[in-house]
């Protein structure tokens, strides 16, 4: 039994939370030999995959053991021959991969079925949105798990290094997109984002200028479309008018929203709001009044509540659907469609962290870095963010 630590916790309410935990002894520790295990991804067009053969390198080199699920990769133009070739092991089945690992590294939350093959007392790093799948929380405690989420680990500056590179491609994919979805090959009205002569400017909406909303608005910029950006923080609303001087930022004041939208060819959202939120920066009302086959993006996909129709997720299978005469496209792995770029940009960023953890352990990594610590959801089955402790009861 390691010995015993305090992490201070600090969530998105700026409450620091102090947990005194007893890691448990199955846990990945500083100076073993780590199994590195790399699911292929399951959900619809889902092409990114945990790591590429750089990372399996790296892991290799370090001592550490990698195993990747057999054509985990291929989607991200990343062959078995490649892993190998690295110094990874493959394996063809799932079963592996989940009842032998130390340590998972994913990108999507696992499934339901994933979940059932949770090895007892092991470590998951990736993508979990366990605020909205309690079931999934339930797992990783029932099965004394670690969990630490990419989108929640956090920098002392706010900033979420893990979550910004998949903020960034699908800002920048939602106007490609969009555009895509305005074209008459694609059921659109035959729009252009951009300007050209003769045919006035294309106006695009953009709700949260956060990471996806300034990368969305500097896609639709470039195209030349006309952009304006909706931003409650003062802050990042200067930080828009200095770096994108094009781009009109304005505070989301319901009129000026409404009298935005109704010119809209394109509404990208880029702000989470709850589904269930009882008001709604664009109203069903405003949608109506958007011109019949403009395009609505919701980015956030799942909280979905920025925009009062966009009613459901949809895949990539089927990307869309149509409500008050406009296209909605409300897919939640955008940039699942470009999977070389995301994984190779993704890993960038999760590499170092992975490292750490294969290298001192998750109690060592935790004690070493405040960034992995904000992301932490559970150890060896101690719940510690909020909505774990919530499911733990």
């Amino acid at each position: 039994m390691w010995p015993r630590f305090i992490t201070t916790v600090t969530g998105l309410t700026g409450r620091g939370v102090e947990a005194t935990l007893d890691a448990d002894e199955n846990l990945p520790r500083e100076g073993a030999s780590v199994r590195v295990c790399v699911p292929d991804e399951v959900q619809d067009n889902e092409n990114r995959v945990g790591m590429t053969p750089t990372g399996v390198r790296k892991l290799t080199e370090a001592g550490h053991d990698v195993v990747i699920q057999a054509s985990a990769g291929e989607g991200a133009g990343f062959d078995d021959a490649a892993y190998r070739e690295a110094g990874a092991e493959i394996t063809p089945n799932a079963e592996t991969v989940w009842g032998t690992a130390d340590l998972v590294v994913k990108v999507k939350q696992p499934t339901e079925e994933e979940s059932a093959l949770f090895r007892q007392g092991s470590a998951f790093f990736g993508y979990t949105h366990t605020e909205t799948r309690p079931w999934l929380a339930r797992a990783f405690l029932e099965r004394g798990m670690s969990a630490i989420s990419f989108e929640r680990v956090r920098l002392e500056d706010g900033s979420l290094p893990l979550l910004a590179p998949m903020s960034r491609i699908a800002g920048h994919m939602s106007i490609l997109i969009g555009a895509q979805l305005l074209q008459t090959v694609h059921g659109g009205p035959g729009v252009l984002v951009g300007e050209m002569p003769g045919t006035g400017q294309a106006r695009v909406v953009i709700l949260g200028g956060g990471t996806v909303g300034e990368y969305a608005a500097r896609a639709a910029l470039a195209l030349g479309a006309g952009v304006t950006v909706f931003e409650l923080s003062e802050r990042r609303r200067a930080h828009l008018a200095e770096t994108l001087p094009g781009v009109k930022s304005l505070s989301p004041e319901a009129e000026a929203i409404a009298a935005a939208v109704v010119k809209a060819s394109l509404v990208v959202n880029a702000t989470p709001i709850i589904s269930d939120a009882e008001q709604h920066l664009v109203t069903r009302e405003m949608v109506r009044t958007m011109p019949d086959g403009a395009v609505v993006i919701d980015v956030t996909a799942e909280p979905r509540g920025a925009i009062e129709t966009s009613l459901r997720l949809t895949s990539h299978s089927e990307p869309t659907f149509v409500e008050e005469g406009v296209t909605h496209y409300v897919v939640p792995n955008i940039p699942g469609v470009v999977p070389r770029s995301s994984t190779l940009s993704l890993e960038e960023a999760t590499l170092p962290y992975t490292l750490m953890i294969a290298d001192l352990g998750v109690q060592g990594a935790l004690e070493k870095s405040s960034a992995l610590v904000a992301g932490l959801l559970c150890l060896a089955g101690k719940p510690i963010a909020e909505d774990m402790r919530e499911t733990a009861g």
